[in-house]
């Protein structure tokens, strides 16, 4: 008998007609690692909440099946009982951390369950010092960086020793170097412990290689691959954008064998003849465009903090620039200050006027700001009235503009739904969309793509270049490498608040150690010019 048991399971929301989850079947053992995929909306994270029981209790709604772990029906199981078998790390970390300091944070969840109190101690620093954090138990939880705060989600799920841990995409908000040490922490939980894993992911070249299967989501329904290889051979055409770059690379150019991961890639490659079309990189175009934006000697601190230094740089008309670095590398807060948000020193231009001269309003008619954080753009009860408001702020309402955007970023269907019961996905590109409408000068986008599967990334992307080729000056911060590369002309780097590295995409990620692309670490002993996926099938031939 499997340890969980999902059986014909059905889930339809509350007011809504359609099933978010239509006969699904899922049949696990222990010490499986489990990757689910899945276009946003499509059922992923309602399928989590259902195995862990908060669907229907708390979001209520109609469900129908059989859910078992342990060969117990969970709906038979109190909630303590099913607290110490199974367990989840949202999506937001803000979401579920409701303590002052770290170390109660960790200890919240056993109170809350009856554990002994001398039992809580152990566990509690045990825990965070597996998931290598024991430093910060004494930490005040608002002081803590993202990947700070997405550790001690894990380590308040670990406290409990379930059976099983589910985590609804733990890498979405996290800078490269903190995705890595997340995956990392997850293996380990996996492999040391026995722990059941499923991971809910969009980022799938990060966590292909290190999960035993892979599920795909779809509409609802959901289909189960026994092992990546049966994935790699038997995937459909639209299930084929969750493969990793480098498989999709092995695929199209018809290498006879999988390669077991990675590194084994390499090797195929490094051993395979391969033609090599020539290839020269583009001379920008904006050299002769005027500056829209002039940075000099700016400077700026959070308290006595400096968090930004010495930045000297200018954008001109019609550049498309990616700004990557490490999480508190300063970039959301330098697009904060360009946008007027942040106190600053130094000089920042716009037009040639100084925009801490400048109001909100004078500034947002020619520069569109969406953060990180997409409910920060939420405050009316449809979609269609959220993307109209923005409009409307400024007495320029265009039905034919609203709707053409919503059906370009794919949330037209969506445009009478409350924003806020959407998928993270979803609100990411209604965010989006409130500031497209304007169509302003210049865009500034701080983690566009985050909770976006490959097709909508490619798809904002094109979008984004459609605007660009018309003249939109677009300025986005990213940890997303491989989107980065496929749409941006010129790339910055910043460290401790300062841009360490600013050029072309040969120039920048050409010689990268940590800030390139999966496509350029595997071919640059071939070619160091090739950076994408569609590079490298458009030059390569065996």
């Amino acid at each position: 008998m499997s340890y969980i048991e999902v059986n014909n399971l059905n889930f339809t929301y509350p007011l809504e007609n359609e099933r978010a989850l239509k006969d699904v079947n899922l049949s696990l053992e222990k010490n499986d690692f489990l990757l689910v995929a899945g276009r946003s909306g499509s059922g992923k994270s309602t399928l989590a909440r259902a195995i862990v029981g908060t669907v229907p209790n708390f979001y209520g709604g109609t469900i129908g099946g059989e859910i078992k772990i342990d060969g117990k029906a969970i709906d038979k199981m109190s909630h303590q009982e099913r607290a110490k078998k199974i367990t989840m790390v949202f999506q937001d970390p803000e979401k579920q951390l409701m303590m002052n300091k770290v170390h109660r944070e960790v200890a919240f969840g056993l109170e809350n369950v009856g554990v002994d109190e001398g039992i809580i101690k152990r566990r509690v620093y045990e825990a965070l010092q597996f998931t290598g954090i024991l430093d910060l138990a004494d930490r005040d939880v608002t002081s803590l960086s993202g990947g700070e705060k997405q550790k001690v989600a894990v380590a308040s799920a670990l406290v409990y020793m379930p059976s099983c841990i589910i985590l609804d995409e733990p890498t979405s908000q996290l800078d490269p170097s903190s995705a890595e040490e997340m995956l990392n922490i997850v293996k380990k939980i996996n492999e040391e412990l026995g722990i059941t894993i499923i991971v809910i992911e969009q980022r799938v070249n990060r966590w292909f290689d290190t999960v035993d299967s892979i599920a795909v989501m779809n509409r609802g329904s959901l289909q189960l691959f026994k092992d990546k290889k049966d994935f790699y051979c038997n995937c459909s055409e639209k299930q084929y954008m969750f493969m990793p770059d480098y498989l999709k690379f092995f695929k199209q150019l018809g290498f006879k064998d999988m390669p077991r991961n990675f590194k084994d890639a390499r090797v195929k490659v490094l051993n395979t003849p391969i033609k090599m079309e020539k290839h020269e990189e583009a001379a920008a175009a904006e050299k002769d465009q005027p500056a829209i934006l002039s940075v000099k000697k700016m400077g700026c601190k959070y308290g006595s903090k400096e968090v930004l230094s010495d930045l000297n740089f200018q954008i001109k008309k019609g550049e498309f620039i990616s700004i990557m670095g490490a999480n508190g590398a300063g970039k959301s807060t330098l697009l904060k200050s360009i946008m007027g948000l942040k106190a600053y020193s130094g000089s920042v231009k716009l037009y040639g006027k100084e925009i801490r001269k400048m109001s909100i309003r004078e500034i947002a008619q020619h520069i569109g700001y969406v953060s990180q954080n997409p409910n920060d753009y939420l405050s009316k009860n449809s979609v269609y009235e959220e993307v109209r408001f923005t409009m409307d702020n400024y007495d320029i309402y265009d039905q034919k503009i609203v709707e053409n955007v919503l059906k370009e970023l794919e949330i037209y269907e969506f445009k009478d739904k409350n924003p806020r019961d959407l998928s993270g996905g979803q609100r990411q590109r209604v965010a989006i969309a409130t500031i497209l409408v304007l169509q302003p000068d210049m865009i500034l986008l701080d983690e566009p793509t985050r909770g976006l599967e490959s097709a909508l990334k490619d798809k904002l992307g094109r979008m984004l270049q459609k605007l660009n080729d018309r003249g939109t000056t677009i300025v986005l911060v990213t940890h997303d490498t491989d989107f980065a590369s496929s749409f941006c002309r010129r790339y910055m780097i910043m460290f401790n608040g300062t841009v360490v590295a600013d050029g072309s995409r040969g120039k920048v990620l050409g010689d990268g150690i940590f800030y390139t692309t999966s496509m350029n670490k595997l071919l640059r002993e071939k070619d160091r010019s090739i950076f994408t996926l569609e590079d490298a099938v458009r030059r390569c031939e065996i």
